[in-house]
């Protein structure tokens, strides 16, 4: 008999995604600041489409640049405006609406609290955006935050859902007063909250989505809370090792918000290949 394989009821591209893929196809060429999403095989098959990432505004060879679904540090699209360059702005809504709820809260007179990763883009753009942020990552970067402040708390849109939830509950413990604003965008929820519930009825996972991805990490993290041994993180269907299958009928398949359909085909086609490995 085959495998039965199911593919989470959400996963892969999310619209802003989308959105940032579809705005730059449009361009004959485009100088993307920094990777325009975080799929290594997605990006490669825009560069072959003359949509060119660049890490300084010095490598911008003509007037227009690109900003990507992650957000931009402002201080850095200053430096653009400066330069009088076209800006392509493909910043994901549910990005620009997290610097919209910080600037709710600290004009409520808080000091804000970011969680989230300080290297990942998302995290800096948002951080540039208010006044002295304090990013919190790890439990041990909680004591950062003065004892006895007054915070206000959002975090990077693709955040571990029980993360924020528990550092939650540690700052309230440290601080006066604790006002959360849970930002973790609706896709990521939805794509961790299908892939638990699949992770809970299959024997192995597979998670397709780029290394860089946070998102597809998180998405990884989840399933190995009902799957420690049997949960594989791939970008690729040539990563799969038909080992990982033996014994092994009900295979579940979730992806990050940057993989593309294409990939995860590719993974489907290369397990079926294996159905011959299962026991007659």
């Amino acid at each position: 008999m085959p495998r039965e394989i199911q593919i989470a009821n959400a996963a892969g591209f999310c619209f802003g995604v989308k959105k940032a893929i579809q705005k730059a196809e449009t361009m004959d060429r485009a100088f993307i600041f920094g990777s325009l999403i975080h799929n290594p095989q997605e990006v490669a098959r825009l560069a072959s489409l003359n949509k060119k990432i660049v890490h300084k505004l010095e490598e911008v060879e003509d007037n227009k640049v690109v900003i990507t679904a992650h957000g931009l540090d402002i201080n850095v699209i200053s430096q653009m405006k400066e330069r009088n360059l076209e800006i392509v702005d493909t910043t994901c809504p549910l990005v620009t609406k997290i610097y919209n709820e910080g600037h709710k809260l600290e004009a409520q007179g808080l000091q804000m609290v970011i969680i989230g990763d300080p290297k990942h883009v998302e995290v800096k753009g948002i951080a540039s955006r208010m006044k002295n942020p304090v990013i919190v990552y790890h439990e041990e970067d909680i004591p950062n935050v003065p004892e006895g402040s007054r915070i206000g708390v959002v975090c990077q849109s693709t955040l571990l859902m029980e993360k924020f939830d528990k550092f939650v509950t540690l700052l309230k413990a440290r601080c006066a007063e604790v006002v959360p604003v849970n930002t973790i965008c609706k896709p990521t929820k939805d794509r961790q909250s299908a892939a638990a519930a699949l992770s809970r009825t299959v024997d192995i996972m597979v998670v397709i989505g780029g290394r860089n991805s946070s998102n597809t990490h998180k998405l990884a993290d989840t399933c190995k809370m009902n799957l420690p041994e049997a949960t594989y993180h791939i970008e690729t269907a040539q990563e799969l090792d038909p080992k990982w299958f033996e014994g092994k009928n009900k295979v579940g398949i979730t992806a990050g918000a940057s993989t593309p359909d294409y990939l995860i085909e590719e993974v489907i086609a290369k397990i079926r290949s294996y159905d011959s490995l299962v026991p007659a």
